[in-house]
């Protein structure tokens, strides 16, 4: 007798829980193809430009311009963990040097002190800043 009633009982929170789960994914399956269909036809830099922003897309574009392909520029975060990889993504082919901590090694701080770019990545849908460095050999350094 009371197997039966804790089977009922069961059956009816299995029943809740897909009815439930049914209802959360069809929404957030209408609500993804609604948003595909407004961006369907658009082209990628028209859709870089939604997705982050126009200032974004801007200094980017300036960044490529300015830094060459061949050469390294320092990188470091702002203030919100993981924007760095994205502008690290977008410079792609350009060899970024994460700034992240004292080099621990006398080569490191020799390579960082000859790189002539800094870029600061300052979040999610705000601008990069890009600061032209001095670059030095500094003493002890090889030329």
């Amino acid at each position: 007798m009371r197997s039966g009633w804790l089977s009922r009982v069961v059956f009816g929170l299995l029943a809740v829980y897909l009815s439930i789960g049914i209802a959360v994914g069809l929404r957030n399956t209408a609500l993804r193809l609604r948003s595909a269909v407004r961006s369907a036809g658009l082209s990628a830099g028209e859709m870089r430009t939604r997705i982050l922003g126009a200032e974004y897309v801007t200094a980017v574009e300036r960044l490529r311009r300015t830094i060459p392909v061949g050469e390294p520029y320092l990188l470091r975060e702002l203030d919100e963990p993981g924007a760095m990889l994205w502008i690290r993504f977008d410079l792609l082919p350009r060899r970024a040097i994460l700034d992240i901590a004292p080099p621990p090694d006398a080569r490191s701080a020799c390579l960082r002190a000859r790189v002539r770019w800094l870029v600061v990545a300052a979040g999610a849908r705000r601008p990069p800043l890009l600061y032209e460095r001095p670059a030095t050999v500094p003493p002890g350094c090889p030329p």
